[in-house]
């Protein structure tokens, strides 16, 4: 019994070296720019700016956000075929709504804290266990999280929550056209044309793609599961400790917990927790200038798809310059229905800051043998 304390133990002395270690500093640095791409994050950024524009036009500036947040599904499924995709896409669509919804009941009922937080915290894990099931790359869970986390402070009453939720799934719808738009164009010419026979046409003989049906009704890897759990509780104690110390948006501290622990193993919670955490430093500088020009609508619609657009490009290549653009895109988008201030962008590094440290410990403390080798090559 004591030799397994012991090894127990020591596994989890090493687990939190490794994330104060040269060697994962160093890898968060790295940079592969074979992986840059502009298609995907131009189709992305089209996508967001176009549910921006409208809603600012129709008068719904409130709850453009929440359509913006919808279109957010073109950014997931990168590598995936065309057929692959519809699927997915509706799914993570179905979700992101889910998410409104959800966040809205909260904000309705005037939830208490407790319920608030336990709440997001086990539809966190859902929404990891959902992305890890279906395999999809992308932005990630932290999505999911981030729509109920809005959706929570701004709906206070049911016209709130059904203008939420419409805005949502009408952006959703978006984004999904977006992201299949050129598989539409090419399937839509290729029968003006009188052709069927294109390589991206869904009706190919040649390969079978399995039902998403199918992948949802497969029992979920255990890796998966684990790792679901320790998202639910890195969630849930990021935000009672950003709340015990007092800070405004202890949410933010839940979804920089949840962002550093997308990734299944431990070297990537790690990885990612340290870039997320240099990259909110220096986009809260970006975000506390741009919140302190008094952008209004219009010129905060034109930086977020420029920083959105930004994001999806170094997403691939490196997190750490990624999440430099995510950050102001998150808090001007946040703005357009709450209002903020800068300071807000100060609190962000502060909330994040609690969630990568809650996350990497909670990470090191559940970690095995095999991930603590695996984080150590």
């Amino acid at each position: 019994m004591s030799t397994t304390v012991v090894e127990h133990v020591r596994h989890r002395r090493g687990a939190l070296a490794h994330a104060v270690s040269p060697h994962a500093w160093r890898s968060t640095m790295a940079v592969d720019m074979s992986r840059a791409s502009v298609g995907v994050p131009i189709r992305v950024g089209i996508a967001v700016g176009f549910v921006l524009v409208v809603g600012g036009l129709v008068g719904a500036r409130d709850v453009a956000g929440f359509a913006a947040l919808g279109a957010l599904v073109s950014a997931f499924c990168r590598p995936d075929p065309y057929p692959v995709r519809v699927g997915r896409l509706a799914a993570l669509g179905i979700g992101i709504v889910a998410s409104v919804l959800i966040g809205s009941v909260l904000g309705v009922t005037h939830a208490s804290p407790t319920i608030e937080v336990t709440t997001i915290a086990l539809w966190g894990a859902v929404a990891a266990l959902l992305i890890g099931t279906l395999r999809v790359a992308g932005p990630g869970a932290v999505v999911f999280v981030f729509a109920a986390n809005g959706a929570m402070g701004f709906a206070a009453d049911l016209s709130d929550l059904s203008r939420a939720a419409v805005a949502s799934l009408l952006g959703a719808v978006c984004g999904a056209v977006a992201s299949l738009s050129p598989w539409l164009v090419r399937g839509a010419w290729n029968r003006i044309r009188g052709r069927v026979d294109d390589a991206l046409d869904a009706g190919s003989a040649t390969v079978r793609y399995e039902s998403i049906w199918t992948t949802l009704g497969r029992r979920p890897h255990h890796a998966l599961l684990v790792n679901a759990a320790r998202i639910a509780a890195a969630i849930a104690a990021s935000a009672a400790i950003a709340m015990a110390v007092g800070l405004s948006h202890p949410m933010w501290a839940a979804m920089g917990a949840m962002a550093a622990m997308q990734g299944v193993s431990y070297h990537i919670t790690v990885q990612r927790g340290l870039q997320r955490l240099l990259g909110n430093i220096a986009g809260a500088v970006v975000a506390a200038a741009l919140l302190g020009l008094g952008l209004g609508y219009w010129g905060a619609v034109v930086a977020i798809v420029a920083c959105q657009i930004a994001a999806e490009i170094w997403a691939p290549v490196n997190y750490a310059i990624a999440s430099t653009a995510v950050t102001p895109m998150a808090l001007l988008m946040t703005a357009l229905s709450a209002g903020l201030t800068p300071e807000a962008a100060i609190d962000r590094v502060v909330d994040t800051l609690i969630g990568i440290v809650v996350g990497i410990v909670i990470a090191a403390v559940t970690i095995t043998g095999s991930e603590l080798r695996t984080a150590a090559d």
